[in-house]
């Protein structure tokens, strides 16, 4: 079996014990593997009524085909089950070695079921699997735990190689805005998973393996890697903007558009991009360049800080870093940004949901709807050290800090203000201003997992016009590009690849990679097909456990309110007049339900 190793364990956590299973082949045929894989695998498995903090709720890891292969940005792993902040099906995206290594071990993917009476960590050596205490390790950090777990080795040497995924306090304390974290990074799109793995009382799994994987014209697929990463090199966004920043270079593009939000999306953030854009991340930071398991890129920029409020280790602020924890909470200072994040990253939360949060309290103390003594936190527009000290308290969740981790939408219903809140699906928004960029707003409206942009990343169109410049204010062909990239990132997650080198390759040049590698003989349409697949069986779960086509919107400030200043002065989101359009490509009914004949030629 070409790229893959065609094995699940499985893990029930209530019985302590574990199975070892061998994955169909008309599933690995039909959803490819990683985010395909785990979705099927997950909507057969788990009731759509599940409480996601339940026992009964399931959470899979699975890696893709082309993960540990050597193949371009081949390293990513998704996390699939049901968000505790959402209630919808999430899929995280987790980068680093973690995917890769979990593939060496012999395994393409993980099932947890069950929950553990005492907190453990799940063991993966090889075909050693071992379920551990890990009360010692409960309460601690996430890097606390990664540091602790490998000094408590024998074999140092195996240390180093050994990955860990694992939840902070946050995900310990069932707080709905926790993530996990891995290789010490933020996962993408995260959020509420980390409760789900806290509820388990699983605090982390550590993988280690020394399989290697076949490939099915190793020479041709080397040949075309080679081509591939020369590309990569000659590209600008790819050689130079994200080697240099990370996702932060986009910061100055998105200044120059009008499109970054500031005070919880109420007007564009227009101020001197050199305060908050690479510049100042340049001057703030000492940056390390850090690349996943084959990338040729290496976008994760690592640094140290030192300041009174914290000391560490960690990676710099990424743009919806920068964006939600910073502009959006009318915080400017690049320092106090990065500790926000890092504070993130150590606690287990997720700073799109927790800047959100914070965005959606400021502006009700800011309108006088909410004060300090109601709140008892202190929750003003351009504090950074209110910023800081409520990510602090939310991980905790003792005390008042119990509601605001809780998440925007919940907090802005108990005052009465639902429409303080912006997001969508119980998510909060990513950093950009869907009434400044049509097509993301689409997307953000009819996202299976919410509004995240790298569920559907227009902006390589609309912001930086890679393959094709398109007008990031005009709606014409913007539910075709929606529909194109939903299905795209459906596609490479399931492969296994970051979306990234999408900046200086097209998806055409990525199919000899992938059939050179699989023995395939798939065509770009054939892989764009199973994404659609995918896209519809996700869409049929949300479905069933409530979510319909009246979910499909943007908040009201978004339709009626139009930008108050900056280069997209005056302009709202149209995603009502493109929502008929799209349903109508997608093959569903006016309610937005896949129709009979849709379901059919996809197999669903």
């Amino acid at each position: 079996m070409y790229g893959r190793t065609g094995r699940c364990l499985r893990v029930n956590l209530t019985k302590g014990k574990h199975l070892v299973e061998e994955i169909a082949p008309e599933l690995l045929d039909k959803f490819i593997g990683g985010r395909g894989l785990g979705v099927k695998v997950y909507s057969d498995e788990v009731d759509p009524q599940t409480d996601p903090l339940g026992s009964e709720n399931k959470l899979i890891f699975v890696s893709g085909p082309l993960v540990g292969t050597g193949a371009i940005s081949g390293a990513s792993c998704n996390v699939v089950t049901k968000s505790a902040l959402s209630g919808t099906i999430a899929c995280a995206k987790m980068r680093g070695h973690f995917g890769a290594e979990l593939k060496f071990a012999g395994f393409d993917m993980i099932v947890v079921e069950g929950r553990a009476e005492s907190p453990v960590i799940l063991s993966i050596l090889d075909d050693k699997i071992n379920i551990r205490p890990a009360l010692e390790y409960w309460g601690r950090s996430t890097s606390e735990t990664e540091v602790m777990y490998k000094e408590n080795l024998d074999d140092k040497w195996a240390a180093r190689e050994t990955h860990l995924v694992s939840v902070g306090p946050a995900g310990e304390r069932l707080v709905p805005l926790a993530n996990v974290i891995n290789d010490g990074f933020l996962s993408v799109g995260g959020a509420g998973i980390g409760a789900v793995m806290g509820s388990k009382n699983l605090k982390a799994i550590a993988v280690k393996g020394n399989h290697s994987l076949l490939i099915a014209d190793g020479d041709r697929f080397v040949r075309v890697v080679t081509n591939l990463i020369n590309k990569l090199n000659s590209a600008p966004f790819t050689s130079h903007s994200m080697s240099a920043w990370g996702s932060a270079f986009f910061i100055d593009l998105c200044y120059q558009k009008g499109m970054l939000p500031q005070k919880n999306f109420q007007s564009a953030a227009f101020v001197d991009s050199k305060d908050i854009g690479t510049e100042a991340l340049s001057n703030t930071f000492a940056l390390r360049s850090s690349g996943c398991f084959a990338c040729p890129i290496a976008c994760i920029k690592k640094t140290a800080v030192n300041y009174p409020f914290f000391k560490g280790k960690g990676m710099a602020p990424t743009y919806w870093a920068i964006g939600a924890l910073g502009l959006n909470c009318a915080v400017r200072d690049m320092a106090t940004i990065g500790i926000a994040h890092m504070i993130c990253a150590e606690m287990g939360l997720d700073p799109i949901a927790a800047g959100g949060t914070v965005a959606t309290a400021m502006e009700l103390v800011e309108k006088e709807i909410a004060d300090r003594d109601s709140l008892k936190l202190e929750f003003r527009f351009g504090q950074g050290e209110d910023l800081l000290q409520a990510l602090t308290l939310m991980a905790t969740k003792k005390g008042h800090a119990k509601r605001i981790g809780k998440g925007g939408q919940a907090l802005a219903e108990e005052y009465g203000q639902s429409k303080r809140f912006m997001g969508v699906k119980g998510l909060s928004m990513a950093a950009f201003d869907p009434r400044a960029i049509q097509g993301m707003g689409l997307h953000f409206a009819t996202s299976n997992y919410g509004p995240h942009h790298l569920y559907a990343y227009t902006f390589i169109e609309e912001v930086l016009g890679v393959h094709e410049e398109l007008d990031p204010l005009t709606t014409e062909g913007k539910p075709e590009l929606v529909k194109r990239y939903q299905d795209m990132a459906a596609i490479m997650d399931s492969l296994g690849l970051c979306n990234w080198p999408l900046m200086g390759l097209k998806f055409n040049n990525l199919v000899p990679m992938i059939n050179s590698c699989l023995g395939t003989e798939y065509r770009a349409d054939d892989l764009l097909r199973i994404g659609e697949r995918i896209w519809n069986q996700e869409r049929l779960y949300n479905m069933k456990a409530g979510f319909d086509h009246t979910h499909d919107t943007l908040p009201e400030r978004f339709l009626k309110e139009p930008i108050p200043d900056g280069p997209a002065q005056g302009q709202i989101s149209k995603v009502d007049e493109m929502l008929p359009r799209y349903y109508d490509i997608r093959g569903w009914s006016e309610k937005g339900e896949p129709r009979a004949e849709t379901l059919e030629a996809l197999e669903l």
